[in-house]
C-alpha cells in the first residue's frame, strides 16, 4: 500500500465515521430547531479537525511502507482519533436538549446535564432516550410558602430557576387563554426587521394558513432565541421561526 492509497483509505474511512455521528446528532440528538439555537459547533469543528483533518494528515506524514514501528504509529493515530470522538460525542451528548418546557410566557429549552432525571414525578416524562426533546411544562407550587422560597432561591442564592427543576415539570396541557395572552405580535416584529418578515412569510407559506391561525411564544436556547409557533386551536408545537422574539420589546 502506497502512502497515497493509506491517506486516502484513512480520509474515507474518518469522512464515513464522521458522517453517521452528524447524522446521529442532527437527526436524533438535536433535531432541528436545536442544534441552531443551543451550540455545538465549537465542540463539532474540533470534532472535525481531528477527525476528519488531523488523522489522516498524520498518516500522510508517518506512513512508509516496511516502516518497523509503522503498527505502533498507526495505533497511536487511530486512538487518538477515537478519543476525540468519545470525549466530543460525550459532551455534545450530555448538553442535548432534553425537555423543551413552557413557563409562565415562553419556552425553555433545557440540556439534559441540567435535569435531574430521578426528580420527574410523571412516567411519561422519565424518557431518557429517543429522537429529541420532550414537552413539558413548569408549574409553581401550590403552597405558598414554597413559591416563596423557590422564588428567594432564585433571586438571592443562585439557585436553579423553575425551568430547570425536574421536580415541578408536568405533562404539557396547553391553556389557550393564557398562551393567546402571552403570544407576541409577529406582525410588529416583521415590521421592524426585514429578515423576521421573510422568516415569517416563509413559514406561512410553508405550514399555510395566515396569522391569526397561530399563536407565538419564545423559544429560549443557549446561544439563541427563536419563535416557537402553536396551533390556535390545540396549543401545541406546529413549527418554529427563526425571528428575535425580543425585536417586539426593541432589544
Amino acid at each position: 500500500m502506497t502512502k497515497r492509497h493509506a491517506f486516502a483509505l484513512h480520509l474515507t474511512a474518518s469522512i464515513t465515521i464522521f458522517l453517521i455521528f452528524l447524522g446521529l446528532m442532527f437527526f436524533v440528538w438535536y433535531p432541528a430547531p436545536y442544534f441552531a439555537i443551543d451550540g455545538g459547533w465549537q465542540v463539532l469543528r474540533i470534532l472535525a479537525g481531528v477527525d476528519v483533518v488531523l488523522g489522516p494528515l498524520l498518516t500522510l506524514i508517518v506512513f512508509k511502507p516496511g516502516k518497523p514501528s509503522l503498527k505502533f504509529d498507526m495505533s497511536c493515530i487511530i486512538l487518538i482519533q477515537l478519543g476525540a470522538l468519545i470525549y466530543g460525542g460525550t459532551i455534545i451528548y450530555q448538553e442535548r436538549p432534553a425537555f423543551v418546557v413552557f413557563g409562565i410566557d415562553r419556552f425553555t429549552s433545557i440540556p439534559a446535564a441540567d435535569i435531574d432525571f430521578d426528580k420527574l414525578q410523571y412516567p411519561e416524562l422519565q424518557r431518557r432516550f429517543g429522537i429529541g426533546p420532550l414537552l413539558a411544562q413548569a408549574h409553581l407550587p401550590d403552597d405558598s410558602q414554597q413559591r416563596q422560597d423557590l422564588l428567594f432561591g432564585v433571586l438571592l442564592k443562585g439557585e436553579k430557576d423553575l425551568e430547570y427543576r425536574a421536580e415541578f415539570y408536568e405533562p404539557y396541557q396547553p391553556d389557550l387563554t393564557k398562551l393567546g395572552a402571552r403570544s407576541l405580535d409577529v406582525a410588529k416584529i416583521a415590521g421592524q426587521n426585514p429578515q423576521a418578515k421573510a422568516a415569517l412569510d416563509a413559514f406561512l407559506q410553508q405550514h399555510g394558513g395566515v396569522l391569526t391561525d397561530y399563536l407565538y411564544l419564545p423559544l429560549r436556547g443557549r446561544n439563541k432565541d427563536i419563535v416557537m409557533a402553536l396551533s390556535a386551536k390545540e396549543g401545541k408545537p406546529v413549527g418554529w421561526i427563526s425571528i428575535n422574539p425580543w425585536l417586539e420589546d426593541g432589544h
